[in-house]
């Protein structure tokens, strides 16, 4: 059973007072139910209404918000006890009932003492319509599992805590890495990383990491207009193939126009499926306050997925190397991905980089991190060797900026200026 760090964060949620009730998102099929199911082990009562498979409930909130009265009929239908202090009580697909959305807040007013959790795989369509309850809620984001998980998931939680000691022996270095390569094919999505565990089974993980695509697309319908599915499916499946680049919608369909496209390339967003980097000059904080939204790269939700999109077998990367120059914008990907669930579960990591386009010094580094306040250029790079003329250029107009950062397959160290880290030690850098 795998185990997913996130849980700490609602243990501490537990013990606080006092606390709001927690508002659950992330993907389809990250694990959301899954996990608070877990967590509601450790209570002495757990009620689960799902709002997609229960539409009974939804007439409760159609009349009287009053927190006691609502309580008595959900106790009544679920026909177990919710109780301050000892239930936890789990409203899934809250999506689908925008009135329970609303309700949250006064849980918070009118009964502090419950433990109340909700979750929405398209929840963020809901809240355009109902709004956000300010200062009712608290927010908690889940992600597929980071690689830091993954080694937790196959059962090396020995080496994840070994990463964090430093330095890493040239065995387990190696054996890390290949780790790595294992996870950029598999992935993070649980019920693909619990697959293999448990089997094995290559061909029958990629077959799971193809539902899990066509579950995304059958979402499609929910939540935009149905003459424009063909323009999102076709965003969808053009996103693995730019990876790392700075996207282009004349490269999906030169005939269609950017604004239909780019409508759709948002609701990919909203839904969690795809992460969006812009361009960022970086001269201070916030890093938002330059951005610059007609310039941008799109980062998958997951690599395993984006692979499976790109038709790129496990037995396609045994044969390649472990290496930035072999893997491309998939590299990239996994820093991203990576940056993103290793960030702060309480909101959701933004992703930037920084590109300067001007005719005889072209430059671009590959992501701008934040970490405790500093401004991190980081470039995802080869070899002990590689170019980091971008690197230096930045370090040059950004002088705030206390270092660079080089993701590779090299083991850490640092060189003045030049920090590098392995692919494996992205939790270990944001942890120090």
């Amino acid at each position: 059973m795998l185990k997913r760090d996130l849980m700490q964060s609602l243990e501490a949620w537990r013990q606080a007072d006092p606390h709001k009730p927690i508002l659950l998102r992330g993907a389809r099929q990250v694990g959301k139910s899954w996990l608070v199911r877990e967590f509601g082990k450790s209570f002495s009562h757990f009620v689960e209404i799902n709002f997609e498979k229960q539409p009974e409930p939804k007439l409760f909130f159609q009349q009287d918000l009053d927190v006691r009265t609502l309580i008595d009929k959900l106790s009544l239908y679920t026909q177990k006890i919710i109780k301050p202090k000892e239930t936890l009580l789990f409203f899934d697909e809250i999506q689908e009932c925008e009135r329970a959305i609303i309700a949250l807040r006064y849980f918070k007013e009118e009964m502090p003492d419950l433990h109340v959790i909700a979750a929405g795989s398209l929840v963020d369509f809901a809240l355009e319509t109902t709004g956000v309850p300010v200062g009712r809620l608290s927010y908690l984001f889940l992600h597929p599992l980071s690689f830091a998980e993954f080694l937790t998931g196959i059962g090396r939680h020995d080496l994840r805590e070994y990463v964090l000691t430093q330095p890493i022996d040239a065995v387990f270095h190696q054996q890390l890495l290949e780790h790595v390569k294992e996870y950029f094919w598999l992935g993070g999505m649980p019920e693909v990383v619990e697959t293999w565990v448990r089997t094995h089974d290559a061909d029958r993980c990629q077959d799971i990491q193809g539902d899990i695509i066509n579950t995304y697309q059958q979402d499609f319908a929910k939540y935009i207009k149905r003459f424009q599915l063909d323009k999102l499916d076709k965003v969808f499946n053009a996103i693995p193939t730019q990876l790392g680049q700075k996207f282009v919608y004349k490269q999906m369909d030169p005939e269609m126009r950017s604004n239909v496209l780019k409508t759709a390339l948002h609701a990919l967003q909203k839904a969690g499926v795809i992460h969006i980097a812009y361009h960022t000059t970086a001269q201070g904080l916030p890093l938002a306050g330059s951005r610059n939204e007609k310039r941008f790269k799109v980062y998958f939700l997951d690599i395993g997925l984006a692979q499976r999109l790109l038709g790129v077998s496990r037995r396609d990367l045994l044969t390649v190397p472990m290496n930035v120059k072999y893997l491309g914008g998939i590299a990239e990907q996994f820093v991203a991905q990576n940056y993103i669930a290793g960030s702060s579960a309480k909101q959701s990591a933004e992703l930037y980089y920084w590109h300067r386009e001007e005719k005889f010094s072209n430059a671009e580094v590959d992501f701008v991190f934040l970490k405790g306040g500093d401004i991190i250029p980081v470039e995802v790079k080869s070899g002990a060797t590689g170019s980091l003329k971008s690197m230096r250029l930045f370090l040059e107009m950004h002088q705030q900026s206390p270092y660079g950062l080089r993701v590779s397959e090299l083991p850490f160290s640092i060189h003045k200026d030049l920090h590098t880290i392995p692919f494996y030690g992205i939790e270990a850098w944001l942890k120090q």
